[in-house]
């Protein structure tokens, strides 16, 4: 049973019945609630989530708050957990504590855990945020290890004006993978929904009395809703929430997602019922409020619908209420963002252009060339991208700084040294325009730094061989630590930064774990046997972010320096401003088709490759229009960069023109960039045919295999027949590139799957007439040659790699769709 804290025994000894009535529920009888309130009795409810430290918005959400006490005197306030961690610069340069004193001030009734307030650990939690607060932080689904001894108070009840209002509290059971294992040892997340309903049952049999009943979840729907509209959902666990928690209940309160919607949902099991479900988005930005209204049968119905208030204040006013709470808010905050000032607007570095996570076509859109915010970037400090399925400038700039640092500060050793970002890390963009505090165009402060790693990991190295940095890149795609699935409302595959000296092919329609196609380090093809030191955060190699191989790496060391230090060190070292860099380091690469001839059947069809993730999401990054092979003396091949519509993504099918006569045995090493040009330079080897019977077709001629027909490659293979109007030219570049919409987020989940490598079946490519024309002209399709399928090609690829790289040559072979 959990021990409570002296003060929660002060305020009342509900909670300590609600722990000790939970691991009793089930020897006594349900009595239920007992109702104090009489029918048109009103009450309001009103509930933020996500914070976050964002004490810049406390002023705004205060008079929120403050507004709706003035008009409903039987109002409660609830947070649905991340009050701190994760937090802006003003509150984590002092250890989030001006943050609990704004909530404390400000009146919180009540908060669920987030996984947030585990970040420092949950001695950090139970014995510093907790007791600091004036208010109890619930989750009734967090048990010691082992045992079914709740973690934490389940459950409170509060009285305001004759009416008393039950809270349950949970937490996501994604804390385990969004915190550092070490962090939460010992303690269980179970379902949280079973959590809140076991909570009801202990409640109701301890004979506790109450009038509504909340539930404040910090776990919530995948997307935002326009007000009255359930959100478009596709994470199981919130349409478990909705339908499973239990119909007692008579309001839903969400967090941790960041979405925003306010709607009311069917109450399980009661026709005609109602209840409000409601998500506030994060950092302040809105106050959720619905108020419920006593019926003749004792119940709470929904009075006024579910809203969401916006808590900004007009440019230069403050609030128009003025009392005790609001003065006090406001005077903690201003002086805890005025104390992080001094030591915030010290500038530390420069960039040319702005820095960023990944932007998704949800919140960017390619404007004239350019990717570029849908929206006017208002507030610098609480904008972001963050799609994190996706590889970004801002991942691979820290991911190059953690490689610099550790070379720099002579801890590298005799391996190669390779720097590794997660998305979930970065929580800031770097701007280029002034931010409102005036420290100019391109400069960065120490504020703007900490924001975006401002977590306070230290920077770790340890060392892995070649076999498990593949086995790191392919956990990319999320699996638990026992291999299973990842919750489905997880992000499926994380895109992991690396340094620039790393450089990767993979296909993410393979199956699980032989999706990496081939990998170079420095240029050259990993060996799966040496040893190359990673440096990263401390959480990865504790096993955050389901990071399983680099949790079993060896000699890791602590730097002795926080992952923000190394940063601010790296910003000095580029003193004349940092650039983005859209170059990307990993592409993906499937075959299409692997080419086949055959003269008595008229089939003649070359290999064709598609080739994706070749466009930056990142803000800023142009737009690509053509992607190009170089295939070195066997010819130069290009297609447009365009929307595939049944992927929803933006790939080039670039076709090997005469591929079959290219001399037997040959290993190709094709280099693949991109129109326009941004540094995008990946190398991957393709062999040759492998010949069933006959050889090489006469017209390919004795000059190794080429001649000077201009259909056979020779000089012309990048020319008219190549890269003119029907291969990639103006006819290629216009509305068929999909316009704005450079391409979804989906790097190929698991439920994708992969071809049987031994399946040899011919699959017809997706591609454009103008392109299917080029690739089989009539003029060569009586030429006396043999050919191989896809699945026989991606073999030779796999024979190739293994004779180069030893065991990884399974890793290395490429397949057909």
């Amino acid at each position: 049973m959990p021990v409570l804290p002296v003060r929660r025994l002060a305020r009342g000894t509900s909670v300590g019945l609600g722990a000790a009535a939970l691991m009793a529920a089930s020897a006594l009888v349900p009595v239920g609630s007992a109702v104090a309130a009489e029918p048109g009795d009103e009450v309001t409810l009103m509930t933020f989530n996500d914070f976050h430290g964002a004490i810049g918005g406390a002023a705004g959400l205060v008079c929120a708050v403050e507004t709706v006490r003035a008009q409903e005197p039987a109002s409660f306030l609830f947070s649905a957990g991340d009050n701190v961690g994760g937090s802006a610069f003003e509150s984590a340069v002092q250890n989030d504590e001006p943050t609990i004193d704004v909530l404390n001030a400000m009146g919180v009734d009540a908060s669920a855990i987030g996984n947030h307030e585990y970040d420092q650990g949950q001695d950090d939690l139970t014995g510093r945020i907790d007791p600091g607060t004036d208010f109890p932080y619930l989750a009734a689904n967090v048990y010691l290890e082992g045992t079914e001894t709740l973690a934490h108070d389940p459950y409170e009840v509060i009285e305001r004006d004759g009416v008393r209002v039950a809270i349950v509290g949970a937490v996501t059971t994604k804390t385990v993978g969004k915190v550092s294992p070490a962090a939460i040892e010992g303690l269980e997340f179970r379902n949280p929904v079973q959590g809140v309903n076991d909570a009801i049952d202990a409640l109701n049999a301890s004979g506790e009395e109450y009038d509504v009943l909340v539930a404040s979840y910090h776990e919530g729907a995948s997307a935002s809703a326009e007000p009255g509209v359930a959100p478009a959902n596709t994470d199981p666990i919130f349409d478990e929430i909705v339908t499973g928690t239990s119909p007692e209940v008579d309001a839903i309160f969400n967090g941790d997602s960041h979405r925003t919607y306010n709607y009311t949902a069917p109450v399980p099991g009661q026709d005609g019922e109602v209840r409000p479900i409601i998500q506030t988005g994060a950092s302040a930005e809105y106050l959720g409020t619905v108020t419920l209204v006593a019926d003749e049968d004792g119940d709470w119905d929904v009075s006024e619908a579910p809203a969401l208030v916006d808590t900004a204040l007009p440019e230069g006013e403050g609030c128009a209420i003025q009392n005790g709470t609001v003065t006090d808010v406001t005077q903690i905050a201003q002086d805890a963002i005025d104390e992080a000032a001094v030591v915030g607007a010290q500038p530390v570095g420069a960039v040319t252009e702005d820095i960023t996570t990944s932007w998704d076509d949800s919140k960017a859109s390619f404007v004239d060339g350019v990717r570029t915010a849908d929206a006017p970037v208002d507030n610098q400090s609480t904008t972001k991208g963050d799609n994190r399925s996706r590889h970004s400038a801002a991942g691979d700039m820290l991911a190059d700084s953690m490689k610099w640092y550790l070379e720099d500060a002579g801890l590298a050793g005799e391996n190669e040294v390779i720097g590794f970002m997660n998305p979930g890390g970065i929580r800031a963009e770097l701007w280029y325009d002034e931010s409102a505090t005036g420290e100019g165009d391109g400069v960065v402060t120490y504020a703007e730094a900490n924001s975006m790693v401002p977590f306070g990991n230290t920077l770790n190295s340890g060392e892995v061989t070649g076999a498990q940095f593949i086995q790191m890149l392919e956990e990319q795609w999320q699996r638990t630590a026992d291999g299973g699935a990842v919750d489905s409302g997880d992000e499926a595959f994380l895109a992991f930064s690396v340094s620039h000296n790393v450089e990767y092919v993979f296909d993410s329609t393979r199956e699980r774990d032989d999706r990496i196609v081939e990998v170079r380090i420095g240029g050259e093809l990993i060996d799966p046997d040496a040893t190359y030191t990673i440096v990263t955060a401390s959480f990865l190699f504790e096993g955050g972010d389901n990071m399983h191989a680099l949790a079993q790496a060896q000699n890791v060391r602590d730097s002795g320096v926080l992952d923000r230090d190394a940063f601010l060190q790296y910003l000095e070292a580029n003193s004349d401003g940092l650039t983005p860099s859209y170059a990307q380091r990993q592409l993906e690469l499937q075959i299409l088709e692997g080419g086949e001839y055959d003269s008595e059947a008229g089939v003649d069809t070359d290999p064709v490759l598609r080739i994706g993730n070749v466009e930056s999401q990142s803000l800023g990054a142009p737009e690509i229009e053509t992607v190009v092979v170089d295939a070195g003396e066997h010819g130069t091949f290009e297609a447009p960069y365009a929307l595939v519509e049944d992927e929803g993504r933006l790939f080039a099918d670039v076709t090997l023109t005469d591929w079959l006569c290219v001399p037997e045995g040959t290993v190709v090493p094709l280099t693949i960039t991109a129109i326009p040009e941004t540094g995008t330079e990946i190398v991957v080897d393709i062999p040759s045919f492998t010949w069933t019977a006959g050889g090489a077709p006469e017209s390919c001629g004795s000059d190794d295999g080429q001649d000077d027909d201009d259909d056979q490659g020779g000089d012309d293979q990048g020319g008219d027949d190549q890269g003119g109007d029907d291969q990639g030219g103006d006819d290629q570049g216009e509305d068929t590139q999909g316009g704005g919409d450079q391409g979804g987020d989906d790097q190929g989940e698991d439920t994708q799957g992969g071809t049987d490598e031994d399946d040899d079946t011919i699959v017809t490519p997706v591609v454009d007439d103008t392109t299917t024309d080029t690739t089989a002209d009539d003029s060569r399709t009586d030429l006396p040659r043999t050919g191989v399928s896809a699945g026989a090609m991606a073999a030779a690829i796999g024979a190739l790699a293994l004779a180069g790289a030893g065991a990884l040559g399974l890793r290395q072979r490429l397949s057909r769709r």
